[in-house]
This record gives structure tokens, sequence and C-alpha cells, in this order.
């Protein structure tokens, strides 16, 4: 296991930082979560750095209920474009 939660990491490819929340192993690879995208990054494709990331925004806890006000006001945010950035630097399609 390369990283332990409060590690600081930054995925080059993006150059998405954050902080390790928690560290997860799953089908043979260990995973680590960003508390900046809440996403997990196979720990591969991480690598450490001295800063420490302060997320301006919390994202919410995964499995965590969701209020209908909340689901509206996101759903507002989105519509009007809010502070939302598109990643496109990645190579991804829908084929399978």
């Amino acid at each position: 296991m390369r990283f332990k939660e409060g590690d600081a990491v930054i995925y080059e490819k993006t150059g998405t930082k954050g902080n390790v929340t928690r560290v997860v192993e799953m089908d043979g690879k260990t995973w680590a979560e960003l508390d900046t995208t809440g996403l997990l990054y196979d720990e591969n494709v991480l690598e450490p750095t001295e800063e420490k990331v302060v997320a301006e925004k919390p994202r919410p806890e995964v499995g965590k209920e969701r209020s209908k006000k909340e689901e509206a006001e996101i759903s507002e945010e989105q519509l009007k474009g809010g502070d939302m950035t598109i990643d496109t630097s990645g190579s991804c399609s829908g084929a399978g």
C-alpha cells in the first residue's frame, strides 16, 4: 500500500489534487479515494505531493440521503452552469 488516509496526492494526467480519505482493496488492486472528487483512483496512477489540499466544497458521503430541497438546489445549480468544470482530457468511449 503506497498511501494512507490523509496523504496529499496528485493525479498527474488531469492535475487533480486531493487528500486520501480511505484506501480500498478490490479485485487485487488498491484504490485511494480523494476528498476533492469522491472518486477512487488506482494507487499506481497517483503521485505524492508535499502540499496538503483544502477542498473547496466537501463531497457528499457515499450512501448519504439527500433531501428533496438539496436535490432541487443541485439541479438548479447544474442548470445555471454553476462552477462545474468538465474534464475532457481523457480518452473514453461508450463502446464496449
